[in-house]
């Protein structure tokens, strides 16, 4: 008796929501400045760090897409500054990301070539003192990192920053960007973070690193686009 492929997995593998997303909630970021000989996580070939005085810049963030999201879930991102090889094209590449959902991994690898992976989180959205606390855990159970933000008293409420870096994404050899719809206020914030020796965040260089610079995207509101292809300049 002949036998027809299933048509299941595929519809599985497909159960994400199509582009664009429309994404809510709260960010906690911080931002290093890292000597380059301790960084060992490298970025896509059509990207390369930027170095200034023998030190590259990476970020961390705790993110939690709230209610009104295209979908709600908690992610860890770490970012490298990043420079389009042959081109003056500055922004951010996402070299290591963490969801606790699987239709955000699978969309966010399918449209965004974003490197995906499974975590379990555990979000304190209202720590004594007021802040935020996050710790993140990988699928086998191994801790990713904590971090700890608290509201820096005596500094304005809210921060207006110059620019904000855009996000890069390698597509087939391609160079991408998204043009995002974003809204944000800014707070600044003390951060703190601990990252175990056998984490995959030990590899950027952040073992006894303080943050340059900690903040809260407070109620950001972001639609994000499908990615295309930059125009060269």
């Amino acid at each position: 008796m002949d036998s027809q492929p299933s048509s299941a997995p595929q519809a599985v593998l497909n159960d994400y929501p199509p582009s664009p997303w429309t994404l809510r909630g709260q960010a906690y970021m911080s931002a290093w400045s890292v000597p380059v000989h301790r960084c060992s996580v490298r970025v896509d070939p059509v990207f390369e760090p930027v170095v200034v005085a023998g030190r590259l810049f990476v970020t961390g963030a705790f993110v939690d897409y709230a209610p009104g999201s295209t979908l709600t879930y908690g992610e860890l991102a770490m970012g490298i500054v990043v420079k389009q090889r042959g081109a003056r094209r500055y922004g951010s590449a996402t070299p290591l990301l963490w969801v606790d959902s699987e239709q955000s991994l699978r969309g966010g690898r399918a449209l965004w070539n974003l490197p995906k992976e499974l975590a379990r989180f555990e979000l304190d959205r209202s720590p004594p003192g007021g802040g935020f606390s996050g710790a993140g855990w990988d699928e086998r159970g191994q801790l990713l990192g904590k971090a700890r933000f608290e509201l820096l008293p005596g500094l304005p409420r809210r921060v207006r920053l110059p620019f904000l870096l855009p996000d890069l994404y390698s597509i087939r050899g391609q160079v991408c960007e998204t043009k995002d719809d974003f809204s944000t206020s800014l707070r600044l914030l003390r951060g703190a973070w601990s990252i175990p020796d056998s984490s995959p965040l030990a590899a950027l260089g952040l073992a006894g690193q303080q943050p340059l610079l900690s903040f809260w995207m407070r109620d950001f509101a972001l639609t994000l686009p499908a990615a295309t292809p930059v125009v060269d300049r």
